[in-house]
């Protein structure tokens, strides 16, 4: 099984759901479900933020270097991502210079390109020192658009795990109310979306630990009368 798809499995077990447990993705058709609930032709599709495979697993030249030239490098990263982001460079060939030069670092080292507005392609997770994470719902989101494409029957359900600071600020929009213009984006990107439902669960990043028995966990369930319930689990 890919990583987190048997601890999903478990917390919706631990929340009452039944699951068929012949069934199993055998790669038979394109875009397979994970797992099929008892007793239904309804599925599920697990899935993460982009972050999962953010993770150092092997020594690089970066990480080879001394402890001092690792931190020298650190700090001439921010100073750099923070010049980028203010855009601190004069109108003149030096300044474009300096610019394209302080890209290639911020690449380099984080992973990140700053001139990229796509979200999704702000992120390289392999070949850079040490990736950069950003926490945004547009994380949360670009999982349902993405898995939308490969699951429109609308028979399958979503279930993504993200970083428990994504959970937070999820939280922290879904408590900002319609005044917020992102407030009802949220919502509708899912009711737009071909899943009858979405779980959005925390996980611990760091550690690679995921929390069975009582994980921080929303659900965004779709009506019939084209609405949407909306609460923790």
């Amino acid at each position: 099984m890919k990583q987190g798809e048997q601890e999903a499995k478990m917390i919706l077990v631990r929340k009452g759901v039944a699951f068929d447990d012949n069934y199993h993705d055998d790669n038979s058709r394109p875009s397979m479900p994970d797992f099929k609930y008892l007793d239904e032709e309804r599925f599920l599709e697990v899935t993460h933020t982009l972050h999962n495979n953010a993770i150092i697993t092997h020594i690089n030249r970066f990480h080879r270097k001394s402890t001092a030239e690792q931190l020298e490098i650190m700090e001439k990263a921010r100073n750099v991502y923070d010049r980028i982001h203010e855009y601190r460079y004069p109108n003149t060939e030096e300044g474009m210079a300096q610019y394209r030069c302080d890209l290639k670092l911020v690449k380099s080292h984080m992973g990140y390109d700053p001139t990229k507005w796509d979200f999704a392609e702000k992120f390289s997770e392999f070949d850079c020192d040490s990736p950069i994470i950003e926490c945004s719902t547009e994380n949360i989101l670009r999982e349902v658009r993405e898995k939308g494409e490969k699951h429109k029957s609308g028979n399958t359900d979503l279930f993504i795990f993200v970083l428990e600071d994504e959970f937070r600020v999820m939280m922290d929009l879904l408590h900002s109310g319609p005044q917020n213009g992102c407030y009802g984006a949220f919502f509708k990107a899912i009711l737009r979306s071909p899943f009858p439902a979405v779980y959005v669960c925390a996980w611990n990043w760091e550690t690679q630990t995921y929390e069975i028995d009582d994980p921080l966990i929303m659900k965004f369930e779709k009506t019939e009368n084209g609405g949407m319930v909306a609460g923790r689990i």
